[in-house]
């Protein structure tokens, strides 16, 4: 009995060693954005839907417009991580984040977003395929409805740029059985990003009243308006 009551208290002493090491800081490079490798689409759609790269538009991490870049022939850029190096606690654990991305064209500026950890401590690496309909092109935004009076306690940037999303989605959507099986995933892309904006204008949102009450009414009716966006992208 003896024995075993040491050998639990070997262990103990053991975990929660290794628990003080884990709290300890250590000075490290932590990366503040992923490193982005887009590349941009202008999408005509019609009887014979196509796609084709988009050449000298500018893009920038969001929080970071001295470092813009130009896509190329091929329309695709590339945005490098960028780091710190500061106290961090390397602690169990992993979460993900959203990056935003600026792509600027001459006529409107749209916002792509980057899925990559919260804290990395290693360069991560995002693919994205953005895609611009002919219409934004010529100056006429593409917004679907309104939705709800309770998203105007969102973020509304953010809600109108969800808007955007889903229009551009229903565009594809119309032009699916006309479009290549090699462009589908330009399809699925756009997808992705509906998808990643709803739970972006999710985060944004302040439910609590003057009082610090709940909105329940508000929360019931934007629930309800992210819940049908959402099966909507999977008719």
């Amino acid at each position: 009995m003896k024995v075993i009551v040491a050998k639990m208290r070997l262990v103990t002493v053991l975990a929660l060693a290794s628990l003080n090491l884990a709290c300890v800081p250590t000075i490290q490079t932590v990366y503040l954005t992923p490193e982005v490798k887009d590349k941009v689409l202008l999408f005509s759609p019609g009887e014979a839907p196509s796609f084709k790269p988009l050449t000298n538009v500018k893009a920038y991490h969001a929080s970071q417009s001295e470092t813009a870049t130009l896509s190329n022939q091929q329309g695709e850029y590339q945005l490098a991580p960028s780091s710190k190096v500061e106290s961090t606690l390397l602690m169990a654990g992993h979460s993900l984040n959203y990056y935003p991305v600026s792509i600027q064209t001459e006529a409107f500026t749209v916002t792509a977003l980057a899925q990559a950890s919260t804290k990395m401590l290693d360069v991560e690496t995002v693919y994205i395929n953005s895609v611009i309909v002919q219409d934004e092109l010529d100056g006429k935004p593409l917004l679907a409805e309104p939705g709800p009076s309770a998203l105007k306690y969102c973020n509304l940037s953010y809600v109108k740029q969800l808007r955007r999303e889903l229009a551009v989605h229903k565009v594809l959507k119309q032009s699916y059985p006309e479009i290549e099986p090699t462009e589908l995933a330009y399809l699925q892309d756009q997808q992705q990003q509906t998808l990643m904006w709803i739970e972006y204008v999710k985060r944004s949102c302040n439910w609590e009243n003057e009082d610090g009450y709940p909105r329940y009414r508000d929360m019931k009716d934007a629930r309800e308006y992210f819940a049908a966006a959402e099966a909507n992208l999977f008719d």
